[in-house]
């Protein structure tokens, strides 16, 4: 069976602190408000800047200097790439360099998008009630409007919705801006479960892949993959206090051809800190397992003569992240309340 494994050492953060955010995210919920449109009312332009930039100075979210750092060392990256020969029968500029800048240019869109809460139907957080979340550009169209480069919209539906016990959403990419009224099957389905009683986060999709072959028509089981993530924190904290436990992250993938099942456990590390560790098998079923077994260890072969530094380079900017988050935290409750307060007393905004 193929398999990854990887460890990491991060810094700590504690339970209470935790279980405060979660707090504070559901007061920043309950505080939203939507016009006579169902649109969310956001803050004020120079509210919504002083936010972000308290975010910034608390870590939560990168500062702009290191964004251009990121984007800096992206081009450095792409610079670096050979221009590779055209692949005989390949479609006309479909080269390494090319699908690079196609990446980078979408990662840019989605950071300069704007992400647009409307609610459909229903009372806020009522169960059954329904919204639909879309990225947008400046201009007000959702991105990958064009070509068909991604989903338009996201159709969530509230399914239980109770903060001291399961909170519970069902999701639904669309995959064109008329999938919702002409029946067409969204690109993913699934749903998000919160037990605060439990302490545990559970996410399930569903996966519909936009493509078809000769050996998987439209419609076709082979081009369907199930996902599932769980999170149980009781179990996450026990790990990283030297308790024997069963792994408190796990990950298991689905397809008719191909299984996946990771997970990650944390333990007591050096200085204080928890040693992480994650681990991925994979498995093929039936006429596909020699595919598996050669496609995965080409891929760990392609890994290893792109360099350690690489891999190394990509762990530490993990481990950056992850310490600016942990060093948050504890502020993250307060800064929360402050984003509530916002939108509680949000105005809508002109039409013009």
């Amino acid at each position: 069976m193929p398999r990854l494994s990887h460890t990491l050492d991060l810094a700590p953060v504690d339970r209470g602190d935790v279980a405060r955010a979660v707090s504070a995210v559901h007061e920043v919920l309950r505080s939203a408000r939507f016009d006579d449109t169902g649109e969310l009312i956001l803050p004020s332009e120079q509210e919504s800047e002083r936010l972000e930039r308290q975010a910034e100075e608390l870590g939560i979210v990168p500062a702009e200097a290191e964004r251009e750092e990121r984007e800096r060392r992206n081009r450095a990256r792409l610079a670096d790439l050979p221009d590779p020969e055209q692949p005989a029968g390949a479609p006309d500029g479909d080269t390494e360099r090319e699908l690079w800048e196609q990446d980078r240019s979408d990662e840019a869109a989605v950071r300069e998008a704007t992400l647009t809460l409307r609610l459909l139907s229903g009372e806020h957080l009522a169960p059954g009630s329904t919204y639909l979340a879309t990225e947008v550009d400046a201009d007000g169209r959702p991105l990958f409007d064009e070509g068909g480069e991604g989903w338009l919209g996201t159709d969530l539906t509230v399914t239980a919705w109770e903060e001291s016990g399961v909170c519970s959403v069902d999701f639904s990419m669309r995959e064109d801006a008329t999938s919702a009224e002409d029946g067409a099957p969204p690109v993913t389905i699934g749903s998000v479960v919160h037990d605060r009683a439990e302490e545990t986060l559970t996410v399930r999709a569903d996966m519909r892949f936009p493509m078809e072959s000769a050996m998987a028509r439209w419609g076709s089981s082979l081009l369907r993959a199930r996902i599932t993530a769980r999170v149980e924190l009781r179990g996450w904290f026990a790990a990283a206090a030297g308790g024997a436990t069963a792994p408190p992250v796990t990950l298991e993938v689905e397809h008719r051809l191909v299984r996946a099942h990771g997970y990650v456990v944390p333990a007591p590390g050096p200085n204080g800190l928890w040693s992480v560790s994650g681990d991925l098998s994979v498995r093929g079923r039936g006429l596909a397992r020699p595919l598996v077994a050669a496609v995965f260890w080409a891929l760990v072969r392609s890994v290893r003569r792109a360099g350690s530094p690489s891999v190394a380079e990509h762990s530490a900017e993990f481990v950056r992240g992850w310490d600016d988050l942990a060093r948050a935290l504890p502020e993250l409750p307060g800064f929360l309340g402050e984003v509530a307060e916002s939108l509680a007393t949000a105005r809508p905004r002109n039409r013009g």
